[in-house]
C-alpha cells in the first residue's frame, strides 16, 4: 500500500522498550540484529518493530520484535496470511499502511487492517530483507498513531533493513548460498511444523490444508497459532472435519 507516507509529523513518545520474549532469545543468539533492530526505531522514531524470515507465504519464522505488540502484529500476519509483511516479501518492495482504520486499508488487507486497528496500532511499515539479490525476510515497523513516515524517515528505515539483513546471514548459523529455507530452519518454532503434521494426518490432509485448518483455528479463537500448535503437538487438541476438539 503506496499512499502518501507523509502524515502529521509528531514525534512519537515511545512506550516502555522492554523486549518481547523473542526479543530478548534473540539478543542473545542474534546479538547484532537484535541491536541494529532497536536502533531503527530511533532512526525511524517508530514505536516497535520486528524481523520476520520467509521462505514462502506458509514458513516463516518471527527472529525478533522488540515488544508484545510488535509480535502480536507478526503472528497477525502469519495466522491470517495477509498483511504490509506479506506484500513486501511477495512484491519485494516496501509497504506503507498509514492508517490501520481506513477504507482503502481495510480493502488492500481485510483480516490484517482492523485487527492491527483493534489493537491499538495506527500505521504498519514492512521493508523486505535481502541477500544475494533475493528478498529472504522483511523488516516491520509500528507506530500507534496513524501517523507515516517522511522520506527521511523511510530513507533510514531502508537502510537499517539493509544492515538488518548483513547482520542476520552473519549471524545465522548458514553455510553456502543462500537459502530462505535455511534461516528459516536455523531459528524456529518447531512446534507449528510438528502440528502441522500430526493435523495432516488426523484429517488425511495435505500439508497446505493442515497448515490453512491451524491458521482459521488460530484466527477464531484469536490466539496465537503457535499455542494451538501446542496443544495439537501436546494432544491437548485434536483436529476433526467438524472443527477442533479444544
Amino acid at each position: 500500500m503506496n499512499a502518501d507516507p507523509r502524515g502529521s509529523q509528531d514525534t512519537p513518545e515511545f512506550p516502555d522498550e522492554s523486549e518481547s520474549e523473542r526479543g530478548r532469545r534473540a539478543s542473545v543468539e542474534l546479538p547484532m540484529t537484535a541491536k541494529l533492530c532497536r536502533q531503527c526505531l530511533r532512526l525511524a522514531e517508530v514505536h516497535g518493530a520486528a524481523i520476520t524470515v520467509l521462505s514462502s507465504s506458509s514458513s516463516r519464522e518471527l527472529m525478533y520484535a522488540t515488544d508484545s505488540v510488535a509480535q502480536h502484529l507478526d503472528e497477525l500476519q502469519f495466522t491470517g496470511g495477509d498483511g504490509p509483511c506479506v506484500d513486501a516479501f511477495t512484491t519485494e518492495r516496501p509497504m506503507f499502511c498509514n492508517d490501520t482504520s481506513s477504507d482503502s486499508a481495510n480493502d488492500i488487507w481485510p483480516g490484517f487492517a482492523s485487527e492491527a486497528d483493534k489493537a491499538g496500532v495506527g500505521s504498519v511499515f514492512a521493508f523486505p530483507l535481502r541477500g544475494g539479490g533475493d528478498v529472504f525476510g522483511v523488516l516491520e515497523l509500528y507506530r500507534l498513531d496513524p501517523i507515516g513516515l517522511d522520506d527521511e524517515q523511510i530513507e533510514l528505515a531502508t537502510a537499517s533493513a539493509a544492515a538488518i539483513s548483513m547482520a542476520i546471514l552473519a549471524e545465522l548459523p548458514v553455510t553456502g548460498d543462500l537459502d530462505a529455507g535455511m534461516l528459516v530452519n536455523a531459528f524456529h518454532r518447531p512446534e507449528v511444523n510438528q502440528a502441522v503434521g500430526m493435523i495432516a494426518i488426523q484429517l488425511r490432509v495435505s500439508v497446505e490444508e493442515s497448515l490453512s485448518r491451524l491458521r482459521a483455528a488460530a484466527y477464531s479463537s484469536g490466539r496465537p497459532i503457535w499455542e494451538i500448535a501446542a496443544d495439537v503437538v501436546n494432544r491437548r487438541t485434536r483436529f476433526t472435519h467438524g472443527g477442533d476438539d479444544g
